[in-house]
């Protein structure tokens, strides 16, 4: 009996020694996995194989390998590629064309199993010739208007430039933009491009919709040998994409606001300002022909309350016929019935409150330019921002303008941008495709502009620069 329970500890013991746990305390793995080996090795040459494998040094999972993966040229059928412990394996390469050079872009798809540590970037070149494409192009894709950063949108290069081709094949090479709006190309053969950046809505990477937001280069992109300056050439390679959903913030024309206040008729404000100065007096707009000549409205001020008249100015706008004091507070009732219209139709009680100010209740901006728009023989449209980004006034100058104002601004910051406006039709114009024109030109003024009440602020603006 002892020697049975002796056996019993012993195997117990044993059992319990080889048990696998996962190793306590340390410092928490925060490293990216980490390509030990491959076959066959990186840039290889005269590949003929039907496989890849790709071993790290630790377990890896691939995370969405058909949007993620790239492949250039592109390799039709696609290869499967799967993680298979430390191991990435791309199987099926049956079609390979010879004297290629292939460029596997994984982005961040691969990433460890423990901690869930991303490898971003990582990408495997090989070639099925005797030599391996080497040259190097790297950019930066903005907003062409709001000149923002556009984070994953495909890059193409094509080596046919006949546009009809290019909305109607695949790309040479493709790759995407990182959250910075950076994009790389790498062991590219040594030729002209035309690139591409395309919101593919259809997934198929061929710009073939008309709502695919685009941006393109209407000049021959020539790449280069990577050295020590790729990083300074990648700042000079902006390209500009513009999306073609209809915007909804950020509008490049201001429409006028209007306080709906009866079925009526509407307040008609002073169009290009937001805040509460009305210019001429104070007006209705009706929405149709009313059947009288004038009619009357009770206009308090304080504690002072005035019976005032308001005068026909055309079928549908009334002007009111008494002159406001700048800088008060005045509110205007109108009796309900006491208008009607061509088609006997009155009118509701009305109330509005409103502040009357004086041009000495706003500041003026002034942006004088440097150099003389002429120099570039433009006409430009400026825009001004509030700090929250809402449009508050735009401006067209013609050739050859050397200033511009902008007047009765409320106090306050803003910021300043231009559109060159190549073909002085007083309005930004986006990109066109088939005609292969890029969008005008948007510049951004390099500093926040503080307007104070009853100030003229100047500013000086070297365009050319």
């Amino acid at each position: 009996m002892n020697r049975i329970l002796l056996v019993f500890f012993i195997s117990c013991l044993i059992f319990s020694c080889a048990k696998i746990v996962t190793p306590s305390g340390g410092a928490k793995d925060s490293l990216p996995p980490s390509m030990v080996k491959s076959f066959p090795m990186l840039n290889s040459t005269n590949f003929s194989d039907k496989e890849i494998e790709i071993v790290f040094d630790e377990f890896v999972v691939l995370e969405n390998p058909l949007q993620k993966v790239l492949i250039s040229p592109q390799i039709s059928p696609s290869p499967e590629i799967i993680a298979d412990l430390k191991t990435i394996k791309i199987k099926g390469l049956d079609s390979l064309k010879q004297n290629t050079t292939y460029i596997i872009d994984f982005a961040d798809a691969i990433k460890d199993y423990n901690e869930g540590n991303r490898l971003s970037g990582f990408s495997f070149a090989f070639s099925t010739g005797e030599n391996i494409d080497t040259m190097w192009y790297e950019g930066r894709v903005l907003d062409a208007f709001n000149l923002t950063p556009i984070a994953n949108k495909f890059v193409l290069l094509y080596s046919n430039f006949d546009t009809s081709y290019m909305r109607s094949h695949t790309a040479d090479y493709l790759t995407r933009t990182d959250s910075n709006g950076v994009f790389r190309f790498h062991n590219l053969v040594e030729k002209g491009y035309k690139l591409l950046v395309l919101d593919d809505k259809n997934q198929n990477k061929i710009y073939d919709l008309p709502n695919e937001g685009i941006g393109f280069s209407n000049k021959i992109l020539t790449p280069y040998a990577f050295d020590s300056t790729a990083r300074e050439k990648l700042l000079k390679h902006n390209f500009y994409y513009t999306d073609f959903v209809e915007q909804t913030s950020d509008s490049l024309t201001q429409t006028p606001k209007k306080i709906i206040t009866d079925s009526l008729f509407t307040i008609n404000k002073y169009e290009k300002d937001t805040v509460a100065y009305y210019k001429g007096g104070y007006q209705l707009v009706f929405k149709d022909t009313l059947s009288m000549n004038d009619f009357s409205a009770l206009l308090i001020n304080n504690a002072d309350t005035l019976k005032v008249g308001f005068e026909k100015k055309n079928d549908t706008l009334y002007s009111l016929n008494y002159t406001l004091q700048p800088s008060n507070q005045y509110e205007i009732i109108i009796e309900k019935n006491s208008i009607t219209n061509i088609y006997s139709q009155s009118n509701r009680a009305f109330k509005h409150k409103f502040y009357y100010s004086s041009e000495k209740d706003y500041g003026t901006l002034i942006i004088n330019l440097k150099d003389s728009v002429s120099s570039f023989e433009s006409c430009c449209v400026f825009y001004l921002y509030d700090m929250a980004g809402k449009l508050v006034r735009e401006e067209k100058t013609k050739k050859g303008q050397e200033q511009v104002s902008f007047k009765n601004l409320k106090e306050g910051t803003y910021k300043v941008k231009l559109a060159i406006d190549e073909n002085c039709n007083e309005q930004w114009d986006k990109l066109n495709f088939e005609l292969q024109q890029e969008s005008e030109k948007v510049l951004i003024f390099g500093k926040q502009i503080m307007v104070k009440r009853g100030w003229i602020v100047e500013q000086e603006w070297n365009i050319l620069q």
